[in-house]
């Protein structure tokens, strides 16, 4: 199984990091879809409303890998969305269990 680190967004916080999408840079969060997929533990330090090692909600959120973070494209052109992301939670996540597979 492959694992990734993830930031953990809900709805909202998709619609606003979406929002701060730049001309070459921007991101699409994916959608928690497994039916259950349990909770992450969070590994942000930084994370807003959450401490390390908090339980973090899956179900009905969204993902987006925090290596973007790391991106210096994305740091160039879209700080404000870096910026926002560090906010979040964050979780190394196996994609087994957060994704359905795919339709073949």
């Amino acid at each position: 199984m492959s694992t990734q680190n993830y930031f953990v967004l809900t709805a909202a916080q998709r619609s606003s990091a979406v929002a701060l999408n730049g001309e070459n840079c921007a991101i699409d969060p994916r959608a928690i879809d497994s039916a259950s997929p349990g909770s992450g533990i969070n590994t942000n330090q930084d994370a807003i409303g959450f401490d390390v090692g908090d339980a973090v909600p899956l179900v009905g959120n969204y993902v987006a890998p925090v290596r973007i973070v790391n991106d210096p494209a994305y740091l160039a052109e879209v700080p404000d969305m870096i910026t926002f992301l560090l906010t979040l939670p964050a979780a190394l996540l196996e994609n087994e269990t957060i994704f359905l597979p795919p339709e073949e």
